[in-house]
């Protein structure tokens, strides 16, 4: 146990008796360095206080821990008192069908803000975002097991088969309430809870109960309900937090989260060519630092695409990374497949916008992509569609996230390759339909 969690744990102790008490910064500082194994002297040295009030400090500390616990503190014991503590309030964990994190790569800093985003107690809402198979449902799992003793339930839920909100409280609230005999499944019944009890939920794949289109973040129709439940857990005071993740931001999401506001968001991107080496690694094939760097710069950083190669470098290549990346570019079936369901979800401008980045293999602009291929969409509509392609990662730029005028947009490799396949099985399909009806006239 680190010592900023015993110092959570202890300030939880402390609001078991009154919810407004915690540790003043001398009681933290004092707890702190004892933990850490630091005399009484070399506290006050370090502090510059005199030894008689860090004494004083420390002595009064652990009394008022002795009366709440029921058993004598002491700071030659108080490791294995908070451990015990620990352990028996250990609150309730419903994982539903969260995958094993026992292999879990790198993403330490994003785990080092997004507990350190929840450690404050003031925020209520946070969403994880990004391409599919970048991570996020890896990252919300092991941030959950991590941060699980911060609350007093923890539940994960998938939306994949895009359950009903009705589905998602009738499952959920009999877990808070400790009763199969409740009958009152509603926001407002959830709400109560959430703000009686430090509960910890999170919702992954958001971008099921969410439309495809030339808008991203709008809810398919008879899934609306979910956008008043996001909006009230992030805008009404409570006690405990919500996780979302997701290809999109959902519709409302965005205009709330802010540095210092109560709801975050963080957008996940690839990982390095050191992580992925460990992945390629752990998967029994051999890979220099440079040759994972092509891996990485061309299925950009996405490990669910990395592990993928590696399956195919296995079964195709004998094992052989360096032939693998000598035939040149590829987009085999298993990432075919996770690309198509992404590309099916776009609007016709939007894949229009894909086939003509595609083909051009350059950076394009907005003012040229309206001028040479789309001249009759208005401004609006551009600006729109180049937005929902960015946050469904599909479209980026390395220099800007707001796409004006002067904007240079591009696809990752892979992606273009996708598409310029897909555009080329288009064109022959259609090639061989017209075949067909010239041949019947």
């Amino acid at each position: 146990m680190k010592g900023q969690e015993a110092i959570a744990i202890v300030d939880r102790i402390l609001q078991s008796v009154n919810k407004k008490q915690k540790l003043t910064d001398i009681q933290s500082h004092v707890f702190l360095e004892t933990w850490e194994g630091h005399s009484y002297q070399e506290i006050a040295d370090r502090l510059l206080y005199e030894l008689d009030y860090i004494k004083h400090i420390g002595s009064l500390l652990w009394r008022t821990l002795s009366q709440i616990l029921g058993e004598k503190v002491s700071k030659h014991n108080l490791h294995a008192v908070l451990r015990r503590y620990q352990q028996s309030s250990a609150g309730i964990q419903d994982w539903g069908e969260a995958i094993d994190v026992s292999y879990f790569y790198n993403r330490l800093q994003e785990l080092e803000t997004l507990e350190t985003w929840i450690s404050g107690d003031s925020t209520r809402a946070i969403g994880i975002f990004g391409i599919g198979g970048i991570g996020k449902t890896s990252l919300s799992v092991k941030l959950a097991q991590q941060i699980q003793s911060k609350f007093e339930f923890a539940i994960w839920r998938s939306l994949q088969q895009a359950p009903t909100l009705d589905a998602i409280l009738s499952d959920i609230l009999p877990i808070l309430t400790n009763s199969s005999a409740e009958t009152n499944h509603s926001i407002h019944a959830l709400m109560e809870q959430l703000r009686q009890k430090r509960c910890l939920l999170i919702f992954d794949n958001l971008e099921s109960i969410l439309q495809a289109g030339n808008r991203s973040g709008q809810y398919q129709q008879g899934y609306e309900d979910y956008r008043q439940l996001f909006a009230r857990i992030a805008d009404e005071p409570h006690q405990s937090c919500l996780i979302l993740t997701g290809r999109e931001q959902p519709g409302g999401f965005a205009v709330r989260s802010g540095e210092n506001l109560p709801v975050r968001s963080l957008k996940l991107f690839g990982l390095s060519p050191p992580v992925c080496q460990q992945i390629l690694a752990d998967k029994g094939l051999k890979a220099t630092l440079l040759q994972s760097r092509d891996i990485v710069n061309y299925f950009g950083g996405n490990p669910l695409a990395i592990k993928l190669a590696a399956t195919t470098i296995q079964t195709l290549f004998g094992g052989d990374t360096k032939a693998f990346l000598a035939q040149g570019n590829t987009v085999f079936s298993d990432l075919w497949d996770l690309l198509d369901r992404q590309f099916d979800r776009l609007s016709p401008l939007q894949q229009q916008i894909m086939y003509w980045l595609a083909i051009n293999q350059e950076a394009a602009t907005p003012a040229k992509l309206k001028a040479e291929i789309l001249p009759e969409v208005s401004g609006r509509q551009l600006m729109e569609a180049l937005e929902a392609l960015a946050e469904r990662s599909l479209i980026f730029d390395e220099r800007s996230l707001n796409y004006t005028a002067s904007t240079s947009l591009m696809l990752q490799p892979a992606i273009a390759e996708y598409v310029r396949e897909r555009l080329l099985e288009r064109n022959c399909r259609s090639s061989n339909i017209e075949l067909l009806i010239n041949a019947r006239n």
